[in-house]
């Protein structure tokens, strides 16, 4: 065998070596940027800032309609109970079973937190704009209308607190 070629054997099996090194170097990069793409949003502070954004952004152009005031003092209990359930129903579904955004899935009691930080947000906000802006006096609600109001108002903002903190 000739040494000259055993060296020059020597020197590509080197080479493929580096360039094979540099390629599992790469590859290693892409996983750990992937996997840090792909791990769910767990809920935290920033996410309560953009529920509570979400939920007044949504809320605000509803209570001023002097039309959601007339529904508000017309509607019956019961029916304020349906819509108060069908919100929630519609925001766990959102919320548990839609793959819209990469949530981690936490719960409480197997109820998904964010469904409970959601609800609590939107209908504490809306009970609260009501009251701030002075509408609870200007349409002259009674409490029942006033509870009334905060559901009709709160389904807006539940909607605006999800869909604002699920896209991101």
């Amino acid at each position: 065998m000739n040494p000259e070629t055993e060296r020059t054997k020597e020197k590509r099996r080197t080479a493929m070596e580096e360039k094979l090194q540099e390629i599992y170097e790469g590859i290693e990069e892409l996983r750990k940027e992937v996997g840090g793409r792909k791990a769910p949003d767990a809920l935290g502070w920033d996410d309560i800032a953009q529920e509570i954004v979400g939920a007044v952004t949504f809320a605000l152009p509803f209570l001023f309609t002097a039309e959601l005031w007339d529904i508000a003092k017309d509607i019956s209990v019961e029916r304020s109970i349906a819509v108060l359930f069908m919100t929630l129903g519609v925001a766990y579904l959102f919320i548990a079973k839609s793959r819209i955004g990469n949530l981690k899935r936490e719960e409480l009691f197997h109820i998904p937190k964010r469904l409970l930080t959601v609800t609590g947000i939107a209908y504490l906000i809306s009970a609260v704009l009501i009251y701030v802006y002075g509408i609870n006096s200007l349409a002259d609600f009674t409490l029942g209308q006033y509870i009334n109001a905060t559901i009709l108002i709160s389904t807006f903002a539940v909607i605006g607190a999800i869909t604002v903190d699920m896209v991101k």
